[in-house]
């Protein structure tokens, strides 16, 4: 495994001190079961785990400290020259490949290049790194030739003589066939869920470790701390990123994906579900959330890890969006006629363009600031899609003078 915690021998710039000063979250890094890879904005690798490693078929040692034209093979290199330039002028990528075994046997990756942005001399953004995370998506490419397969055969039987006898039974195999592949669907969202925890858990721990830190360098009140207390606040936003787009992508990807089957609504307690959103939320950013309860409800009907999941995205666009120095109001409120409960987060943003107002809602859209910002479109996207499960709309309202009001209504009392 390379040592993602031994960094070049020249002395790395104050923009660089996240990935140096955290030895520990290189080293959380670099155990991870997921093919990642990290560089710095001279090309030179500071990261690479060994899944990665694997995948371009170099030695896992000596690999860190590697320029990125020599550590990355030249036949990829030169495919993807244009992804890799474009993300490290500050533009997110994403793009699938693919390799064949000895075996004849065809893996895809589907590789995201995320450069981390950080404020730059009178405003500017730079970008000081790129963040390269692989997902395996073998089985959607052959669950989708699969599926092919199965739609064609099945539009050929359906246009014969369906009253012939073996015709129906193997219109009766398809069928078995098109249920075995829902249940393996559903195993495999399943076993995405267990990854998830697996690789959630120890991020939160980081970030808790990094705010319990920040806490004690504040108490020490010592000018020369000013330093430390920034590169861990950018760590503990680098870690909340990650963490957002994990749960942003399985979300889309399993429970959203395999026809809304996201569990039955539940009696869930609508303060201890306000208090968990705002710990999701970055620290140095909670203050700035104001929470305004105009709601009687206190227990309220519906998907606790979801509905958490959709008030994060809209909390966190409101405090990407809107002025630093801006309040964000999360307002609860209930309706008699029909019973509903209503959340809504209002800002002091810019407001949406109306050019942006017909896609706002779908895959991949984002704000027309999005290049200096951290994320993959999936935010809104997640929010209609919960909101569907639960039978609900929401809205994006402008308000007057200046900001908008996302307001979702969540019909309650069906279950009765």
């Amino acid at each position: 495994m390379p040592s993602a915690s031994t960094p070049p021998t020249s002395t790395p710039s104050s923009a660089d001190a996240l990935w140096y000063a955290p030895a520990q979250l290189l080293r959380l890094f670099g155990s991870s079961p997921v093919a990642m890879a990290y560089w710095g904005r001279d090309q030179r690798l500071r990261l690479a785990t060994p899944q990665w490693c694997e995948w371009f078929g170099v030695p896992t040692t000596g690999i860190v400290g590697q320029q990125l034209d020599e550590a990355l093979p030249p036949d990829f290199a030169q495919q993807h020259h244009a992804a890799l330039q474009a993300a490290s002028q500050g533009l997110r990528q994403q793009f699938d490949t693919c390799k064949t075994d000895a075996h004849g046997q065809v893996a895809w990756r589907r590789i995201s290049l995320s450069p981390h942005l950080w404020p730059g001399p009178a405003g500017s953004k730079t970008a000081q790194g790129v963040l390269m995370l692989m997902q395996d998506c073998s089985a959607e490419y052959a669950n989708a030739a699969q599926a092919d397969d199965l739609r064609a055969q099945l539009a050929a039987l359906s246009s014969t003589d369906l009253e012939r006898t073996e015709e129906k039974s193997e219109l009766l195999k398809l069928r078995t066939l098109l249920d075995w592949r829902t249940a393996m669907l559903t195993e495999h969202s399943e076993m995405l869920q267990l990854l998830s925890h697996e690789i959630r858990q120890p991020l939160n721990n980081a970030s808790a470790a990094m705010q319990a830190t920040m806490s004690a360098i504040a108490e020490l009140q010592l000018s020369q701390t000013t330093p430390a207390t920034k590169a861990l606040l950018r760590a503990e936003h680098v870690l909340q990123q990650v963490i957002g787009t994990l749960d942003n992508t399985l979300a889309a990807g399993t429970i959203l994906a395999v026809g809304g089957r996201a569990g039955a609504s539940s009696d869930t307690d609508l303060p201890t579900l306000v208090n968990l959103v705002l710990h999701d939320i970055a620290a140095d950013a909670r203050p700035r959330i104001q929470v305004v309860w105009d709601a009687e409800a206190r227990t309220v009907q519906l998907h606790p890890a979801l509905m958490r999941l959709t008030i994060r995205n809209l909390l966190n666009n409101a405090l990407n969006y809107a002025p630093v120095d801006s309040p964000v109001l999360l307002r609860l409120a209930d309706s008699d006629d029909p019973l509903a409960l209503i959340i809504e987060v209002i800002d002091e943003g810019p407001g949406i363009p109306d050019s942006l107002r017909p896609r706002l809602f779908e895959k991949g859209t984002r704000g027309t600031e999005h290049r200096h910002r951290a994320g993959a479109g999936l935010g809104l996207f997640i929010v209609r899609s919960v909101v569907q499960l639960h039978q609900g709309t929401v809205q994006a309202l402008p308000r007057q003078p200046n900001g908008t009001i996302m307001r979702i209504e969540l019909p309650q009392g069906l279950d009765d």
